[in-house]
């Protein structure tokens, strides 16, 4: 994935949550670490942008922590 595709990405991932961490640039991978109360798709069009989201992931992982859900993944980019 290139970088750009990447802040595309970030940038659509703020929208939804302000609680966001990111690690950046360690081997070329970017760990991005949001917090949010709950996930879920109402319409088509918020399920297909998860699974693009999803679908740049080289790893995710969704777990519960404190009345909220902690979502990680890891971009890999050229």
């Amino acid at each position: 994935m290139r970088r750009e595709t990447f802040i595309r990405i970030l940038t659509a991932i703020k929208l939804v949550s302000n609680n966001i961490t990111v690690v950046e640039n360690f081997n070329n991978k970017a760990l991005v670490i949001v917090r949010v109360p709950k996930i879920a798709g109402d319409s088509p069009k918020q399920l297909r942008s998860l699974r693009k989201i999803l679908s740049h992931c080289s790893y995710f992982s969704v777990q519960p922590e404190a009345g909220e859900l902690a979502v990680t993944m890891e971009f890999n980019w050229e």
